[in-house]
C-alpha cells in the first residue's frame, strides 16, 4: 500500500518535478528512439511539434509503460501522436489479442494483471496501467483503451493543448 501511494504521489506532481514547456513530439520520438536502439521493436511515426506544459519525466514513464505494454503483449509497438479538439491523443498500438471491454477499465486499478501466471517474464507488478492513468489525470487528460478493428490494442492518452511560452 505504500508502495502504491507513493507512486501515485509521483504521479500527481507532488512527487518534486516542476511542469515546464516540451515539445511533446521531441520527447516522443527520443523515447522511442532510446527503446529502438536497444532492440525493441518500437515504430515512431513523425509529428509535427506539440507545444504542451508537462512534467517531462513522468510522461515519459507513462509512454514507456504503454510502450512495454504493447511490446509484452503484443510483439511491438507503433507510436504516434494525433491532434485533438484540446489537445493531443499520443497512440500506441501493438498486434496483440487485445482485452475484452469489461475488462478494459479494471486494468487501471492497482495490482490487477490479466496475465495471471505471476512469472516476471510476462508480466509486471499491476502497477503500470495505474501509474499512467495517475499520469494523465495529474496533467488534466486521460488514457483509454480500446481494441483496434484491424486486430491488436490502442492505447489512447490524451493531453491538452496548451501555449508554450519558451
Amino acid at each position: 500500500q505504500a508502495l502504491t501511494e507513493q507512486v501515485l504521489s509521483a504521479a500527481r506532481g507532488t512527487g518534486g518535478e516542476i511542469k515546464r514547456n516540451v515539445d511533446l513530439s521531441a520527447l516522443v520520438e527520443s523515447l522511442c528512439t532510446d527503446l529502438d536502439e536497444i532492440g525493441e521493436p518500437v515504430t515512431w511515426n513523425n509529428h509535427a511539434p506539440a507545444p504542451v506544459s508537462c512534467r517531462p519525466n513522468e510522461i515519459k514513464r507513462a509512454v514507456r509503460n504503454l510502450v512495454e505494454n504493447a511490446v509484452a503483449y503484443g510483439s511491438r509497438a507503433e507510436v504516434r501522436i494525433a491532434d485533438s479538439d484540446d489537445g493531443y491523443d499520443i497512440l500506441v498500438e501493438d498486434e496483440g489479442p487485445g482485452i475484452p471491454e469489461d475488462e478494459q477499465q479494471r486494468v487501471f486499478e492497482p495490482f490487477v494483471r490479466l496475465e495471471t501466471s505471476r512469472n516476471e517474464d510476462t508480466g509486471g507488478t499491476g502497477l503500470g496501467l495505474t501509474l499512467v492513468k495517475a499520469i494523465a489525470e495529474g496533467h488534466g487528460g486521460a488514457v483509454k483503451l480500446e481494441n483496434r478493428p484491424g486486430g491488436g490494442l490502442r492505447a489512447r492518452m490524451h493531453l491538452p493543448r496548451m501555449a508554450a511560452t519558451a
